[in-house]
């Protein structure tokens, strides 16, 4: 994948996360290991998948997979499931040593993700740079918001830096597509930008993931980035830097990507803080801007773990909750 910087804040920050080689990409569970595979294939990196669904661990030769057997338990819930995990705990780190950077791909409304994404992403950092692409869930999943929301916190504090993609504010703004579609575009907006990391800059920080419908016009593209930033950043205007990816910007002329540059720069209101990359990657049906944001610290997933900002110091923080068989020996009494 091409990338050229057309224009803004040229050649990074002092801040800006060191991508070094080799990378491993782990994706977990199903959307995690779509999308981890196909990134690593446009990257030219190893993968390494890991799920209890051996059909998510269908793979090409640069991919290791890990099978997290659940046992008899047939749907397992994320508790459970991450009981089984610390039983691969040297399979994981064996298939993850020796990389410089590890990217861990996963999907916090599925029970794979939000049961092993936190324990991955602690034993990666062991081997050096973390960084989490994760996938929120929708509002009307009522009951994976609080897991989901838990399980991001906890992948904040074991990673250099986090990338979200909140499903619920794509699909707020394009309300006439189906669930399918919405997943359709937003993976393969999640895989273009985890392959264009190597070229672009990634932030320690939180850093949200919006995209948008392919249209003929950047603007268009940009408005829609921009609306769904402001439904996952209260106070989008306190944004201090921004990456903007053009998928299909080959077709974009100069002065357009200029103009694109002086409008996202506006809407921040920080100048210099922008930088616009164009993808040499044809947009089927126009061009799509993905906009990466990094965020304050203040995000409307933060609602979704209210306990996290109450009572930190009281809760098991340490340790993630797991639900082990536990059996106990307890005496007859006559």
């Amino acid at each position: 994948m091409n990338h050229v910087f057309v224009c803004g804040e040229l050649g990074g920050s002092m801040n800006d996360l060191l991508i070094r080689n080799p990378v491993l990409l782990v994706g977990i569970g199903g959307a995690g290991t779509k999308i981890a595979t196909a990134a690593s294939a446009a990257l030219g990196c190893k993968c390494l998948l890991i799920s209890n669904d051996k059909k998510d661990l269908i793979h090409n030769e640069k991919c290791t997979a890990v099978y997290v057997n659940s046992g008899e338990w047939v749907n397992p819930s994320s508790l459970k499931l991450r009981s089984f995990v610390h039983t691969h705990r040297r399979e994981m780190m064996s298939a993850m040593d020796g990389y410089a950077t590890v990217i861990v791909v996963s999907n916090l409304a599925g029970r794979a993700g939000t049961a092993m994404a936190p324990l991955v992403c602690r034993m990666a950092k062991e081997s050096g740079t973390v960084i989490s692409v994760a996938i929120m869930p929708f509002q009307f999943e009522k009951d994976r918001i609080f897991n989901s929301g838990t399980a991001l916190r906890r992948m904040r504090e074991a990673s250099d830096s986090v990338i979200v993609m909140d499903n619920d504010a794509f699909l707020d703004n394009n309300p006439e597509l189906s669930q399918e579609e919405c997943f359709a575009i937003t993976n393969n907006a999640m895989t273009e930008v985890i392959a264009s990391i190597s070229t672009g800059a990634v932030r320690p920080a939180m850093n949200i993931l919006c995209t948008s419908t392919a249209s003929v016009s950047t603007e268009s593209s940009l408005r829609d980035s921009v609306a769904m930033l402001y439904d996952s950043v209260p106070d989008a205007g306190s944004v201090k830097r921004a990456m903007v990816y053009v998928m299909g910007g080959e077709r974009v002329p100069v002065g357009d990507l200029n103009k694109l540059v002086g409008y996202v720069q506006g809407i921040f209101q920080e100048e210099g803080a922008t930088e616009v990359a164009m993808s040499s990657i044809s947009a089927t049906g126009g061009v799509r801007v993905h906009l990466v944001a990094s965020a304050p610290q203040k995000t409307r997933f933060d609602r979704y773990d209210p306990l996290g900002d109450i009572i930190p110091d009281v809760l098991d923080w340490d340790e993630p909750d797991s639900a082990p068989d536990i059996k106990l020996a307890i005496p007859a009494i006559e």
